[in-house]
């Protein structure tokens, strides 16, 4: 029996982390848990107390950056993962720490001006999905509305510390429970207008109670529901050219 976890995560700091990051548990296709109130950290290691040989997990932030950002610095995914847990990914990085350099970030990285050049801002996995219809956002924009960057960057670090606790991440490695991937809710939740109360209760109205209510409440327990149940009905297949940037799941 595969259990599977949908984490709806978040680059807010403070409190609001406990607010805005929301799991989702689904075991034999139906969903036996959906709860927010932990921080990132808290997330981490409480999945890494559940781990099994049956646990999928599924995270919404990129696992890694545009492949030549990474070859013009010589990096892996798992390099990249290890100088974000170091907080050391750029000399400013290194002297300011990551939470005050990403109010003033190096470019590619922006928070004020777009600073990638056009053609080298998105991952070939957020190419196919932005080709398919779904906004994808760069990994390098770290402002605006429903920018990821900020929380990619802090989930990166989060990989690098499941995988030392023994997690396969896909695709750099095999999908052999206890595995990690990536997802994009919007392929879950289908272009629902997800700030729309109504429309949130109309798309769960099969969920049974009580998790029906919970999962319409807010977007982001909307998203970690649809995310978690639609991992169950699916699976990972191979990923054309992910060794470095990663995939997202069902891309």
């Amino acid at each position: 029996m595969t259990r599977v976890i949908a984490v709806d995560w978040s680059g807010r700091n403070g409190p609001d982390q406990r607010r805005a990051i929301w799991v989702a548990e689904v075991v034999a296709g139906r969903l036996v848990r959906l709860e927010n109130g932990r921080s990132r950290d808290e997330v981490v290691e409480w999945l890494i107390g559940r781990a099994g040989p049956d646990l999928v997990v599924g995270m919404d932030f990129a696992f890694s950056l545009p492949a030549w950002y990474l070859r013009e610095r010589g990096l892996t995914a798992r390099g990249l993962w290890a100088a974000l847990a170091d907080e050391a990914l750029t000399a400013a990085m290194r002297a300011h720490g990551l939470s005050r350099w990403l109010s003033a970030p190096e470019p590619p990285f922006w928070s004020t001006r777009k600073a990638v050049p056009a053609g080298r801002e998105f991952r070939r996995t957020e190419e196919v999905v932005r080709a398919a219809g779904y906004p994808a956002k760069s990994v390098f924009q770290l402002v605006g509305a429903g920018q990821v960057g900020r929380g990619s960057l802090y989930g990166m670090r989060a990989l690098h510390r499941l995988a030392g606790a023994g997690f396969r991440i896909w695709p750099f490695d095999p999908p052999r429970p206890p595995f990690v991937a990536e997802v994009y809710p919007r392929m879950f939740t289908g272009r629902v207008v997800k700030s729309d109360p109504a429309v949130r209760a109309g798309a769960v109205a099969r969920i049974p109670r009580p998790w029906r209510d919970i999962a319409a409440s807010t977007e982001d327990a909307f998203d970690a529901a649809m995310t978690a149940l639609g991992m169950a009905g699916g699976s990972v297949e191979d990923s054309p050219g992910g060794e470095l940037e990663g995939w997202i799941w069902g891309a």
